[in-house]
């Protein structure tokens, strides 16, 4: 008819966006990898929340894959701690806890200074300046997750050489819960600043081929960012 509007197309949603670009960058089909790692970061940054439903047949529709790739990225993430899946009741995003924010820094402890010890020594040149440049862009970052998507890929370089692909998956897995806390209850603004100076200090030690160093600095740093994101837990009365 003459003068009627065209409705606009609706907004994509926050998880039809990262499916979008996890698709574009793949260039093809998703892996039930692929999807592990879209539902993590949908439930890391808040778009599912504690106790949400995550409804096979729609996430199956999103993803264009079939419900045995998603069922298999589902069981993953409950091994993981992200998802729960009671008896005949689908699946449930699982609610993040005190105590699972403490194992998880526990745990960086044991993992990253070994990563950090074994990697140092065969850092190339290129790979620390690499490293610097993150660090530069840490401190340009303009948000809590800008900071943090930099911040993981400053310490997956610094631990690559160590190729142990193992240790650098469960440390991903840590990460994640402890991102998942500070997103969805705390601000990451106030710490950044020293979290990257921890960072330099860490690069220094690379540089200069300390191993021992360079894997006391991390230890350091982790103690460090468990201690402020621990104190802002307890000032917002959480876990």
């Amino acid at each position: 008819m003459p003068g009627t509007r065209t409705a606009p197309p609706e907004a994509p949603t926050p998880l039809q966006r990262l499916v979008a670009a996890q698709r574009a960058a793949l260039g093809g089909r998703f892996s039930t990898d692929d999807i592990v790692a879209v539902l993590h970061q949908a439930i890391v940054r808040g778009i599912f929340h504690p106790g949400q439903a995550l409804r096979q047949d729609e996430l199956a529709a999103e993803f264009q894959v079939s419900k045995i790739p998603l069922r298999e990225a589902l069981r993953t993430l409950q091994a993981q701690g992200f998802v729960e899946l009671p008896l005949n009741r689908g699946a449930l995003v699982q609610a993040p806890t005190l105590d699972q924010l403490k194992d998880a820094f526990e745990l960086r402890l044991l993992v990253e200074p070994s990563l950090m010890r074994t990697a140092a020594p065969l850092l190339t040149r290129a790979e620390l300046d690499e490293a610097e440049r993150l660090v530069r862009a840490m401190d340009k970052a303009g948000t809590a997750w800008a900071f943090s998507e930099l911040n993981v890929r400053f310490h997956d370089l610094l631990y690559g050489p160590a190729q142990r692909p193992l240790s650098k998956q469960i440390l991903a897995m840590l990460q994640g819960h402890i991102q998942r806390m500070s997103f969805m209850q705390l601000s990451l603004a106030g710490f950044n600043r020293s979290s990257n100076e921890d960072h330099r200090v860490v690069l220094a030690a690379c540089r200069a081929g300390d191993a021992e160093a360079a894997a006391r600095a991390v230890a350091g740093h982790v103690k460090g960012v468990r201690k402020i994101v621990l104190e802002l837990v307890a000032q917002q009365g959480l876990g």
